[in-house]
């Protein structure tokens, strides 16, 4: 999908990097990108994040590296949202200067040449490591110069001993980054954001598009990296998640409904093919944890 250009104005200003907390009753479909790398950290919060061609359920303490014009989006539950508690997240953004050819040279950066390597793709951190940094991150929010330069150092020293890193956005993903796709995909992903838990039929995806079937298909294939049907199940499964965790007393059978799916036994098959467990698995093992 297209996403919009942000200009976060890092070059204008006498530092090169930012750490802020963002807090709001709820996140919306808010699809862009920018020059400046960024590190996301939910302090507070759950639902469905979306980095380049990847779609994933977030909950409290999800950590996320993001490479430089890598489009991305956090989109709060409704579930969540219904509630008194607002969205917390600590923002680390800094431009790409910041870590400069000679810097990452020295053999003590090592491991932390490899891990901007792969930024490109988006990184999903660990629990542990996720905590660590995540304190480091609140810290940051409270420093600046030399002090707070020392701080962001810690952080990427904390991410780079990670082993459990995974890579989010496949690796043919291309951003579709021109103003041609613009309007014309903003208007079905908005539709798709807001009846995803109904029938969403292809023919009027297809004429918000104005587009016949057939072109739509290609055209949504080449600018998300993704079907309808498999954005559309991400989108469900998300869904799904925060139901199964939140609604302890709804049956599968009523997740599945709530979340778009006209039978328990699709449900099942997608969720297990997604997760890699089964929806109750999923309910037991969050509830262990």
């Amino acid at each position: 999908m297209k996403a919009n250009v942000q200009h976060l104005g890092l070059e204008q200003r006498d530092r090169s990097f930012e750490c802020y907390w963002v807090r709001s009753p709820e996140f919306g479909f808010h699809w862009h990108y920018h020059r400046a790398l960024e590190i996301t950290y939910v302090v507070q919060g759950r639902g469905i994040r979306m980095v380049g061609d990847n779609v994933s359920y977030f909950s409290s303490g999800d950590l996320v590296l993001l490479g430089s014009n890598l489009p991305h989006t956090w989109i709060s539950d409704d579930e969540f949202n219904a509630n008194s508690e607002h969205m917390q997240v600590v923002v680390l953004q800094f431009l790409p200067e910041l870590f400069g050819e000679e810097w990452l040279a020295l053999p003590e950066m090592r491991r932390i040449r490899s891990l901007l390597q792969k930024v490109r793709r988006g990184i999903s951190f660990s629990t542990k490591t996720s905590e660590q940094a995540g304190n480091l991150l609140r810290q940051l929010t409270k420093e600046n110069g030399v002090f707070g330069l020392q701080r962001l150092m810690s952080v990427f020293h904390v991410l780079s001993e990670d082993e459990e890193t995974v890579l989010l956005s496949s690796k043919g993903f291309t951003p579709v980054l021109n103003e041609v796709t613009e309007e014309r995909l903003l208007r079905v992903c908005q539709y798709m954001h807001e009846h995803f838990t109904t029938v969403v039929r292809l023919d009027t995806l297809a004429a918000l598009a104005n587009m016949n079937t057939s072109a739509f298909c290609r055209f949504f294939s080449r600018a998300t990296g993704q079907t309808v049907t498999d954005y559309l199940n991400d989108l469900r499964i998300g869904k799904a998640c925060n139901l199964l965790i939140d609604r302890p007393k709804m049956t599968i059978s009523q997740v599945a409904h709530t979340s778009g799916y006209s039978s328990q036994t699709l449900f099942n098959r997608c969720f297990r093919r997604k997760k890699g467990v089964t929806p109750r698995e999923f309910r037991t093992q969050f509830k262990g944890s």
